[in-house]
C-alpha cells in the first residue's frame, strides 16, 4: 500500500489545531472503538513491508447479510458550529464482491452511529435523520457517493467516481470559518481532488452549505456492511483527523 502523506496546503498543516489524531496502523490504536454485528468481526494488523496496515473484517464465522464492522471515535468530538473546523481523512482499499454487494463508508461523521444505522440494511445508504457527512458506496452501486445531513435534510451527490476497491484517499473538511449567518460548509476530496458535480460545464465543486441550527455532536467513523452472506474485508492504511479554532 502507498505511503500516507499530508499534502502541502492541507488544513492539517495550516490550521491552529486544538486536537488531532493520526495512525498508520503500526499497531492497534487505543483511541478507536470497534463496533460489530458478528462476534468474529475484528480489527487486526496485516503484514506489510514498510509499515503495517489494519484489516477490518465483518467476520468469517457464520457470515450473514447485513453484518457490519466499523471503527469510531470514543466520543462525539465533532460538531458543525461556528468555532471549530475539522478535517478527517482515510486511506483504504478492498476487494469488491460479486455483484458489487459491498456497503462501505470510507470516511464520515455521524451522531449516535451504531452497527445497524450508520449504513442501513440492504443497500439503503445512510439513515434519513442524522447530523453528519460521509463518502460511501452501497450494495449494487459502483460509484462513490458524498452526502451531508442536517437532521432530516440531506444533500447528496453521486460523484460517478468508480468505487472499484483500489486504494483511495478520502477527505471530508468542515469549514467553520465559512459559517457566516449561521450556515456551514463541507467539501469532499477523493485522492486529493475536490469532488465536483459531474457533467457540469464549469466543473462546479460540491460544497454544500447548510443551517447550523440544532446541530449536535458527532463521532468520526469508517466502516462496512455486507450485502450478502459472506465476509467483507477492508484494508486501512491510514486514518486521521484534526480539529481547529476557526480564527
Amino acid at each position: 500500500m502507498t505511503t500516507y502523506t499530508t499534502p502541502a496546503g492541507s488544513a492539517m498543516k495550516r490550521w491552529r489545531t486544538v486536537a488531532e489524531f493520526f495512525t498508520h496502523f503500526l499497531g492497534l490504536p487505543n483511541e478507536l472503538d470497534l463496533v460489530k454485528t458478528n462476534a468474529s468481526a475484528a480489527l487486526t494488523i496485516a503484514d506489510a513491508a514498510g509499515g503495517g496496515y489494519a484489516r477490518l473484517t465483518t467476520g468469517s464465522s457464520t457470515p450473514a447479510d447485513n453484518n457490519a464492522a466499523l471503527l469510531t471515535t470514543q466520543g462525539e468530538i465533532f460538531k458543525f458550529d461556528d468555532q471549530h473546523g475539522f478535517v478527517l481523512r482515510s486511506q483504504l482499499k478492498f476487494t469488491p464482491t460479486g455483484g458489487n454487494t459491498d456497503n462501505v463508508l470510507a470516511i464520515g461523521v455521524q451522531n449516535a452511529p451504531t452497527e445497524d444505522n450508520f449504513l442501513a440494511d440492504d443497500g439503503a445508504g445512510p439513515r434519513a435523520d442524522y447530523w453528519g457527512a460521509g463518502i460511501y458506496k452501497v450494495d449494487g452501486g459502483t460509484t462513490w457517493i458524498c452526502e451531508v445531513s442536517a437532521g432530516t435534510t440531506q444533500l447528496t451527490l453521486d460523484t460517478e467516481i468508480a468505487a472499484d476497491g483500489s486504494e483511495t484517499t478520502f477527505e471530508i473538511e468542515y469549514l467553520a470559518a465559512d459559517s457566516v449567518g449561521g450556515y456551514g460548509r463541507v467539501i469532499f476530496r477523493i485522492d486529493g481532488e475536490i469532488v465536483r458535480r459531474p457533467g457540469t460545464f464549469a466543473r462546479e465543486p460540491f460544497a454544500p452549505e447548510f443551517s447550523l441550527t440544532s446541530a449536535i455532536e458527532m463521532k468520526g467513523l469508517v466502516g462496512q456492511k455486507t450485502g450478502a452472506a459472506s465476509e467483507l474485508i477492508v484494508d486501512l492504511n491510514a486514518l486521521g483527523w484534526a480539529i481547529s479554532l476557526s480564527n
